[in-house]
């Protein structure tokens, strides 16, 4: 089991409209461990559940097919640690796996045993798995532990039996371990045919190797005594976490030939296939016009169903099929746009990335951190993914830039990487605002983006319609700490792929009197979609404890914002906020106040300029360090107070 990753936003935008981006953390184990629970990381170094013992062993058979016999004890410390571990999900593939318990039990500290009736536990969808049979096989067993309290331990051992490996006579395995967690003792083994190579990645743990009659025992162990409080990050715990990867494959290349062999069929051009692409084109002779066409209409026809590359089967669909149902995950997206791209004679490639906050890969072939898939075009030398939904053509979402990808290819050089954000992308918001006499606040702001910002607006103009334009505006202010009324404008429908896009909207904040008595508050923003200038593109400025050693994703980009508020008459600002200047080699943020009569106006103005996917070494110290003073910036605030003549 492991935890869905932190969001790469960072407070990018808000709350009310976060992109409902389908990018799940593929596990990719073929057998499922008790390790590091994602309920474990809620808790710092005094932890009240703690890890007594954790198994994994694996018998791995000639053809890849296996059976992995896990066990774990889990104390809980409190009554409320119980509660939380008490109702214990295993998740599982039914059309790949078979899943058994052998047996369950709440372990009382004087040595009493109350068991599960392990016989009554049946299969069962997962909680909010959608009802799509065809893109879900996943299903789970749910252990309720009886008599669960304080200072009890859950014990249980489940036998997993991998009956469809995912690449006939291959192995693919890992794991990663949260270093938030108590883990007293966790191990396992991989029992492989003799000359059966395996290939493992480890990192953070111990690891050995013997001979036992015609088997080779591989063995590896872990314990984490002293967990963290608290470990602040945005890379995935496969880049930076103890963990390891193990399997058959010697090299990318030819893993990624086993997936182009398996895969390829998906994108047989059938007559309904041809017969698509050519409507879609009809009438374009240019190729990159038939190519962005096709990229378009897959992008706003067909569903993207999430489904984690790694989790059921991750051979895709076939094409037809897709076509047919309406709907599909990413490899599925990515067979269809390139069945429809080969009806018209064009050349693709599925690729494999790191979808989420991943960059980097093991030395050795694993889909752990392969968790998304998306397109290569070799003609016109670009990538594109079509679940984005709403990004133009050869625009990534921000979080697969600069990645290490793999190539669905026999030709060799599957291992590539992604370029990083070229300049031209980033945001402009611009707000007019009157404080009126009783502390309300009225105006109008307008949000401008380009590039993968664009992608993120118009995925928030998507909200705004699913919401309804008045709706969507009061839950934002109401978000912003500012309750009233308004309603957003929408420049062009979201799927209209201009290079850039914007959103407006009036607002009319409730009173709040206090800002004419001497309280201070921050220049007023409306409406706007996009967080903080300074913030996102170089790192996150509400993360000021993390690490100025903490590698964090980074890209080349511009953001602005120019705000004007129009003071009420018969009060006076008493202090105009200080300008600022932050710089280091890599970015620039100034931020400017004037005054012209009551108008009060501010411009801030961020730059980012870098060459490679993550902020590392000197380059994030400085960063960190700029963020701090940005942050500091953004805490300036406006006082006012009535005129000496005033009768206020």
């Amino acid at each position: 089991m492991t935890c869905s990753p932190r969001p790469l936003d960072g407070g990018l935008f808000s709350t009310a409209f976060k992109a409902r981006r389908a990018f799940s953390f593929s596990r990719a184990l073929l057998a499922a461990t008790v390790l590091a629970p994602c309920w474990s990381a809620a808790w710092g170094a005094d932890l009240p559940i703690e890890t007594i013992l954790s198994t994994e062993d694996i018998v791995v058979q000639k053809d890849g097919t296996f059976v992995a016999t896990d066990h774990f004890e889990i104390l809980a410390k409190t009554d409320a640690a119980a509660h939380a571990i008490g109702q214990f999900p295993l998740s599982f593939s039914e059309a790949m796996e078979g899943l058994d318990i052998d047996e369950a039990y709440t372990l009382k500290p004087d040595g009493r045993k109350l068991p599960i009736d392990v016989t009554a536990i049946q299969a069962q969808l997962p909680h909010g798995s959608p009802n799509i049979p065809m893109y879900n096989d996943q299903r789970q067993k749910v252990l309720i532990f009886p008599d669960l309290a304080a200072g009890d331990t859950i014990v249980a051992t489940v036998r997993r039996q991998l009956k469809k490996p995912f690449f006939p006579g291959e192995v693919l395995h890992g794991s990663f371990f949260s270093t938030t967690v108590t883990i007293r003792d966790a191990h396992g083994s991989l029992s492989l045919p003799k000359g059966m190579p395996l290939y493992m990645d480890t990192e953070g743990m111990t690891l050995s190797q013997e001979e036992q009659g015609d088997r080779v025992l591989y063995r590896w162990r872990y314990a984490n005594l002293t967990p963290l409080t608290e470990d602040i990050a945005l890379l995935a715990p496969t880049d930076r976490n103890p963990r390891y990867f193990a399997t058959t494959f010697k090299d990318y290349d030819s893993f990624a030939a086993a997936y182009a062999k398996l895969s390829a069929p998906a994108e047989q051009v059938t007559p309904k296939i041809q017969e698509q692409a050519d409507s879609i084109t009809a009438g374009v002779t240019d190729r990159r016009q038939q190519a962005e066409r096709i990229y378009a209409w897959v992008s706003s026809h067909i569903r993207y169903v999430g489904l984690e590359l790694g989790q059921g089967s991750v051979i895709p669909h076939a094409a037809d099929a897709v076509l047919a149902n309406g709907y599909g995950d990413c490899k599925d997206h990515a067979v269809l746009f390139g069945a429809l791209l080969k009806a018209k004679g064009i050349a693709s490639e599925v690729v494999l990335i790191n979808g989420s906050n991943g960059y980097t890969l093991p030395k050795h072939p694993s889909l752990l951190p392969l968790n998304h898939a998306i397109t290569w075009l070799p003609e016109f030398k670009l990538y594109a993914d079509t679940t984005a939904g709403v990004a133009p053509f050869g625009v990534l979402p921000f979080p697969e830039y600069g990645k290490p990808v793999v190539h669905a290819t026999t030709a060799g050089h599957a291992l590539r990487q992604v370029p990083v954000l070229a300049a031209g992308s980033g945001t402009q918001v611009s707000a007019t605002a009157k404080l009126g006499a009783d502390g309300a606040l009225t105006g109008q702001t307008v949000t401008t983006a380009t590039g993968p910002f664009a992608v993120i607006l118009r995925q928030m103009a998507q909200g705004i319609q699913a919401q309804g334009p008045e709706q969507a505006a009061s839950a934002h202010l109401q978000s912003l700490g500012i309750p009233g009324t308004g309603k957003f404008t929408l420049a062009t429908a979201p799927t209209d792929f201009a290079p850039s896009y914007s959103i407006s909207g009036n607002f009319a904040a409730d009173p709040m009197p206090e800002r004419l008595t001497g309280a201070g508050f921050a220049m007023p923003g409306g409406l706007r979609l996009f967080n903080p200038v300074g913030n996102f593109l170089m790192g996150i400025l509400a993360l000021p404890r993390m690490k100025d050693t903490e590698p964090t994703p980074c890209y080349t980009g511009h953001t602005a914002e120019d705000l004007s508020l129009e003071l009420p008459a018969g009060y006076h600002l008493t202090a105009l906020p200080k300008d600022a200047t932050i710089t280091t080699d890599t970015l620039k943020y100034t931020a400017h106040w004037a005054q012209e009569g009551q108008v009060v106006r501010l411009h801030r103005d961020f730059d980012a300029h870098i060459d490679q996917a993550l902020c590392t070494g000197d380059v994030r110290k400085a960063a960190a360090k700029a963020l701090l003073a940005i942050a500091a910036d953004h805490r300036a605030t406006l006082t006012l107070a009535a005129d000496a003549a005033s009768t206020h």
